[in-house]
């Protein structure tokens, strides 16, 4: 039994872990302009966004700005274990559950110095990864009870993940620049999950809520290229991030009040567990990009993207628990997700007409994450599909920028389950489906 309790500990801060760096958990993108044209933009990269797309591009700003956003997002999720063996554990149906709805809004802040002809210099506080799910998968069965404080809804993650990134960008010729950004990332991760045992003790589940934030350190370089005056080259890339985290462990196992009727004899309602210290180091990966921005008009560029991000380096992660989990008597374990590099290809374009653009874009983009670790908590559940559209309107000194995106995600079925090389189970099989509908508004005042 103490094994079986082991795995769904494991199995609990493997879902943690996920959360911070799957695809579905990452935002799109930063800034309405950029997003609205698909993230086609290290080529192009003339806003303030620039530290997070391409910082070479602050390079080529003339005027000091301000810049003010947001991002909402509402994303959906279905699962369905209809034909699979949780169909037959008491308290699950053979149906298709749907993810709690809610809004979910990201800020962004950027000021740009750009009064010097060669040197420019700003700050950027933004949201690189965002969203959560919330589920109500179990039904409690009418004939057992619980002790108050039973979950009532047992599957939850939340992620918001803060970088304060100030930049810098030089311009090395009038055709060339460069760019250096440094991250500080404030990460904040909260998680629920409900966790059983085999059929048997299928009315014994255990409950984990984890709490965690940290600090790490990162930067991001770009290069910026103009051969001609219609022709613009953006190189980018971030290196690899390590995020310390502390947190908390808040775990029981539950024994429900059964009738003598059920039994040979009555049992009274009990939970086993407590709550413990955890730390542990999350490694975000490194990516690179290269975009390209041409001017077909003087006011209308079209500009395409494709990026590399270097998941594998989340292959394990080692968890340390700061005491002996109370029951379980857990200290430290390494954990194995096997996932993959992937790549994203962005097309976006922009017409300007008096003082108003008009904008659009699209994007493909790779999950990272096997069927083999593949759980509800995880929203990323195959390959994403965007449709953007966007506008902006100056007025003087200030401008505003709109945009709405919808992405749609592949149909992942896992029919299987995996276990780790000491056979603890790592995902959870039936069918997934995901989608997400997105505003982004962006405020700027030029100076």
């Amino acid at each position: 039994m103490k094994k079986i309790q082991l795995s769904l500990l494991l199995l609990t801060i493997l879902s943690l872990s996920a959360s911070l760096f799957a695809g579905g958990f990452a935002l799109s993108g930063v800034g309405s302009r950029a997003t609205s044209m698909g993230g086609a933009f290290r080529g192009l990269a003339d806003d303030a966004t620039a530290m997070y797309w391409n910082p070479a591009g602050l390079a080529y700003l003339e005027e000091n700005q301000i810049d003010l956003g947001g991002t909402f997002i509402m994303p959906s999720g279905t699962w369905d274990p209809t034909g699979t063996a949780l169909t037959g554990v008491p308290g699950f149906s053979a149906k298709e559950f749907e993810a709690e709805k809610s809004l979910r809004s990201f800020p962004n802040l950027f000021v740009t110095m750009a009064k010097h002809p060669r040197l420019k210099y700003g700050l950027g506080v933004f949201v690189p990864y965002g969203l959560g799910t919330t589920w109500d998968l179990y039904k409690l069965p009418s004939n057992k009870t619980y002790l108050p404080g039973f979950p009532e809804k047992e599957f939850k993650s939340s992620i918001s993940v803060i970088d304060i990134h100030p930049s810098v960008s030089y311009q090395l010729l009038p055709s060339l620049s460069a760019g250096l950004g440094l991250s500080v990332f404030q990460a904040k991760i909260e998680l629920a999950k409900m966790s059983f045992s085999p059929k048997t003790d299928i009315y014994k589940p255990v409950s984990s809520i984890l709490d965690g934030s940290g600090l790490g350190l990162g930067a991001n370089l770009g290069f910026i290229f103009k051969p001609t005056s219609n022709i613009s080259l953006g190189l980018s890339g971030k290196i690899p991030a390590k995020v310390s985290m502390e947190g908390e462990a808040e775990i029981y196992k539950w024994i429900p009040e059964v009738a003598a009727t059920d039994t040979t004899a009555a049992i009274d309602a009990v939970k086993y567990g407590g709550q413990v210290d955890i730390d542990t180091d999350l490694n975000l990966p490194a990516d690179i990009g290269l975009g390209i921005s041409y001017k077909v008009m003087p006011n209308w560029t079209v500009n395409l993207d494709y990026s590399y991000t270097m998941w594998s380096s989340m292959d394990s992660i080692f968890v340390k628990m700061k005491t002996p989990v109370p029951v379980l008597d857990v200290k430290s374990s390494t954990l194995y997700f096997n996932w993959k590099d992937t790549y994203r290809v962005s097309l976006g374009t922009e017409y300007t007409m008096c003082s108003n653009t008009f904008r659009a874009g699209a994007y493909f983009d790779q999950s990272p994450i096997p069927g083999q670790t593949q759980t509800p908590t995880l929203s990323d559940v195959g390959n994403k599909y965007s449709v953007n559209l966007g506008y902006g309107r100056v007025f003087g000194k200030l401008s505003l920028d709109v945009n709405a995106q919808y992405v749609i995600f592949s149909e992942r079925e896992v029919t299987s389950l995996h276990e780790d090389y000491q056979g603890f189970p790592t995902n959870i099989a039936g069918v997934y489906n995901s989608n997400s509908i997105s505003g982004n508004i962006g405020l700027g005042y030029r100076f």
